[in-house]
């Protein structure tokens, strides 16, 4: 199942899992391929990411062509923060021209923060601009007016958080963002379920198109910096005690993950977004762990 299939058409409410990988380092793409082939059937679509952390890789049109020759359902990722309104748009093109389906616009993070801190951000456009764009694209036109010769057919998606200080004004933003083109939300980590609850509930209706952002900690130290580092995310106190007593902090981390997952199947959200930071190796292995409840794993 295609993810617009399993976002338009599921009729079943089939539970949506995606999962994220980065473009290499460089050109060698031999460990990409062989992530796609693995991940093949596990998941409804693979994201690359557009400069993570504002770190030069390869671009993620580029890697997404390997994905699509494996058969592999791209998300691709595109940010604001690197092209202008032209570059944006003729990037929009080339990835329709090759087969990229799924797009998920992006700010994008601060130069200053990557490995080429003293690159120059674009911000041509911001996040909601460019769905607009992207909607008029889809409907056979570009930004300023002119008709294409061929127009492009992206699902579009949209970002969330469900630690945002303002959940009701944030479900203004998604819903302005719906009125205008998007289709489903992926969102960043959150470790604490009542949080995610109370996300959920805020969302109403709209929560069947949400893909949840899980990360497996894989122990106290990175606990430790997604509480110092990643903006927004909390490791409750709880969950830091669980760490630290484990006698293997890894397999910890996993089972608390696990346990996120198996509480929001209870609701009505769409899906897990699985972004496993540090163990990208491990990726199919960890999706068969948190989504299939007898299925033990040790990594």
């Amino acid at each position: 199942m295609t993810l617009r299939e399993a976002i338009i058409g599921n009729k079943t409410g089939e539970f949506i899992i995606t999962c994220e990988l980065a473009p290499p380092k460089g050109t060698d793409v031999s460990n990409l391929i062989q992530m796609a082939k693995s991940l093949s059937g596990l998941v409804e679509a693979v994201n690359l990411t557009d400069g993570q952390g504002s770190n030069m890789r390869m671009c993620p049109l580029a890697a997404g062509t390997f994905l699509l020759k494996e058969n592999v359902d791209v998300i691709w990722q595109l940010t604001c923060r690197d092209r202008n309104r032209i570059a944006l748009q003729a990037d929009c093109l080339g990835a329709s021209a090759v087969g990229i389906k799924n797009v998920l616009p992006m700010k994008g993070d601060d130069p200053k923060v990557g490995d080429h801190p003293d690159a120059k951000a674009v911000f041509d456009l911001e996040t909601t601009e460019l769905i607009k764009v992207l909607k008029k694209l889809n409907d056979g036109f570009d930004m300023s007016g002119k008709e294409l010769k061929g127009k492009t057919d992206f699902l579009i998606g949209c970002t969330a958080h469900p630690n945002a200080p303002d959940l009701k004004k944030q479900k203004e933003i998604l819903d302005e963002r719906f009125q205008i083109g998007a289709s489903f939300i992926q969102t960043q980590i959150c470790y604490e379920i009542d949080q995610i609850k109370i996300f959920i509930d805020s969302l109403g209706e709209l929560a069947k198109k949400v893909i949840l952002g899980i990360t497996p900690l894989k122990g106290i130290k990175m606990a430790n910096f997604m509480n110092e580092k990643v903006f927004g995310v909390t490791v409750p106190q709880k969950i830091m005690e669980r760490l630290e007593k484990a006698n293997d902090q890894r397999q910890e981390g996993l089972e608390i993950a696990k346990e996120i997952v198996s509480e929001i199947k209870k609701t009505n959200i769409g899906g897990i977004h699985v972004m496993a930071v540090g163990q990208e190796n491990e990726l199919p292995s960890i999706i068969q762990f948190l989504t299939e409840p007898s299925k033990t794993i040790k990594v």
